[in-house]
């Protein structure tokens, strides 16, 4: 991106510039028992490409005090302390620590709980802007605030808007499972820094010239299970005084993947190893144990703790048995998502979900040959399934070895990879999704879902990886250097509508089909909702919700949601 300087607002009134002008100033902004910000105008896309208008921004701003030192493995609870003058908020700030492949160019630190702001420019702060604040995904394990562009979503918006990204704390800075973690109440850390930014902006947002009571809280990924984590937390302190208006799941959702308990055998050894790798004791034997292992945690050296995470990780990834996950038990996740949404405990707020067409292809390791293989890797993602479980799970996706005609026979590298790769998508993401809508389109909650079927990757380059996971990520942003520009300008023009009116066809393009509202039944979907599918270039349609309904069936039942950890 592309900053001009920028001078006090009270300049304004000296040298008055023309509202063409690119270069005109961007007002200062004085945050209660806080300070004086100064902010940039930002006239480039993170692609590099320019932006279709000029936006202003304020940028690297703190919103707790941060967690270093003894304040390492600890909730956040206090804000930054107030200062006087005017600071500059023109770049990005620090990074959250994590494998340095994920963030290249960027500074990791643990201080690195900052954030961004984007917003319609020329509209002034006394005007209150509905504002999307989008919390990044990556496993929980990587990302920041910068993977998302703000910028250019408001500069493409054909309303005025703003858009608010952050950083939070990631794997084990901010997801330890353990029983140390949970008998000391640290527990889901880096969902705490969400919910504390969340309430930052209750109180700072009008100072940008945002509506916090027109919050659309979004995410892709682990952003929108984070999403589905506050959405379904309408009990305990959250209970009727939620901290957003509507909201956006992309590919995620609180049913998503897996959010076991401490008791999950991986992470007991993943603890265990981690810790004597940083050659700290695991407490909890003697009274005392535990100040012990928590003041070794926070003594250990920060590469140390990366280094172990990283590592932790990157073998976890052949079998998506993931390390430093929201734990259920802990804060915001008191209770599985299935009960939330069974026992309808979430905030009845407008909903957006989706999916994309071949989410799993984006993950699945291309080794697997054998039933054997593919009901090994099943296992390793859910131990307590059991051996009814499993015959049906044969049933449901018939092995290609055995099976010719098997919808997952022909795999172009591994034997078992489409059908392992169908599985996958079903259990982590498309079938979520649908649950997520089912739970809130019933509640009477207007929900609008959505099938985006369009490839973020070169035509000719590993075609048979389908439109894997994150490849709607730039369209959404409306990105000019995806390979279908105009499927991107539809797409960000149905959330921009979403975000800014709470309906998605208030102001979509012309031309483009009226997105119909999700309406399932008691009877679940017997009568086929309907949803919106986006396809390449200009062809965007409504189709029938009915991509493999009886899989779905087995993914959502939520008899068996416990032994799946959901």
């Amino acid at each position: 991106m592309q900053f001009s300087a920028v001078a006090q607002f009270g300049l304004l009134a000296q040298n008055p510039l023309s509202s063409h002008n690119a270069v005109s100033l961007t007002p200062t902004v004085n945050l209660s028992d806080y300070g004086v910000f100064s902010g940039v105008k930002i006239s480039e896309a993170l692609s590099g490409s320019s932006l279709p208008a000029v936006v202003d921004g304020w940028l690297g701003i703190d919103y707790a005090l941060q967690p270093v030192g003894q304040r390492r493995f600890r909730p956040v609870e206090h804000r930054p302390s107030a200062f006087n003058g005017t600071r500059p908020a023109e770049s990005y700030g620090n990074a959250c620590i994590q494998d340095p492949i994920y963030t290249t160019g960027q500074v990791q630190d643990e201080a690195c709980l900052n954030f961004n702001v984007y917003r319609t420019s020329g509209i002034p702060v006394e005007e209150k802007l509905p504002t999307l604040v989008w919390i990044h995904g990556g496993s929980f394990v990587l990302g920041s605030g910068r993977s998302f562009d703000g910028a250019s979503f408001v500069a493409s918006s054909k309303l005025s808007i703003a858009v608010v990204t952050f950083n939070y704390r990631l794997n084990s800075l901010g997801f330890l499972p353990s029983k140390l973690f949970e008998e000391e109440g640290l527990l889901n850390l880096g969902l705490r820094d969400q919910h504390f930014m969340l309430k930052f902006l209750q109180d700072h947002l009008e100072s940008f010239g945002g509506d916090p009571k027109q919050i659309t809280l979004g995410g892709r990924s682990a952003g929108a299970h984070s999403t589905g984590i506050h959405y379904f937390h309408n009990y305990g302190e959250d209970e009727d005084k939620p901290l957003l208006a509507r909201a956006i799941f992309q590919s995620g959702s609180v049913t998503a993947r897996a959010f076991p308990d401490i008791d999950f055998p991986q992470y007991k050894q993943d603890f265990e190893r981690y810790m004597r790798y940083l050659n700290c004791p695991t407490g909890g034997r003697n009274e005392g144990d535990n100040a012990l292992a928590l003041d070794c945690l926070r003594r250990a050296p920060i590469d140390d703790i990366r280094n172990i995470s990283a590592k932790i990780y990157a073998e976890a990834e052949q079998t998506l048995s993931w390390p430093f996950q929201p734990t259920l038990g802990g804060a915001l996740l008191e209770r599985p998502g299935s009960k939330s949404g069974a026992e309808g405990t979430f905030h009845h707020l407008p909903a957006i979900t989706s999916y994309v067409t071949d989410e799993g292809k984006y993950y699945t390791p291309a080794i697997h040959h054998t039933n054997d293989d593919f009901l090994s890797f099943i296992h390793a993602m859910s131990p307590y399934l059991n051996y009814t479980d499993i015959a049906l799970l044969n049933e449901l996706y018939p092995d290609p070895t055995r099976h010719p005609n098997s919808p997952w026979a022909n795999s172009p590298n591994s034997t078992q990879y489409n059908r392992l790769s169908a599985a996958w998508s079903d259990m982590a993401y498309i079938c979520p999704s649908r649950e997520t809508a089912f739970r809130t389109s019933t509640a009477g909650v207007p929900t609008w879902r959505l099938h985006f079927n369009t490839p973020n990757h070169p035509l000719e380059y590993q075609v048979w990886r389908g439109i894997p996971h994150t490849s709607d990520s730039a369209y959404a942003y409306d990105s000019p250097k995806v390979p279908f520009p105009q499927t991107a300008h539809i797409y960000h023009a149905y959330l921009a509508s979403f975000v800014a009116t709470g309906n998605p066809n208030s102001a979509r393009l012309e031309g483009t089909p009226e997105w119909p509202q999700y309406h399932a039944s008691e009877t679940c979907l017997a009568d086929r909702p309907k949803q919106l599918i986006i396809n390449p270039g200009v062809y965007t349609t409504v189709e029938e919700d009915s991509v493999r309904i009886d899989q779905c069936e087995f993914w959502n039942d939520l008899d068996r949601a416990k032994r799946l950890n959901k």
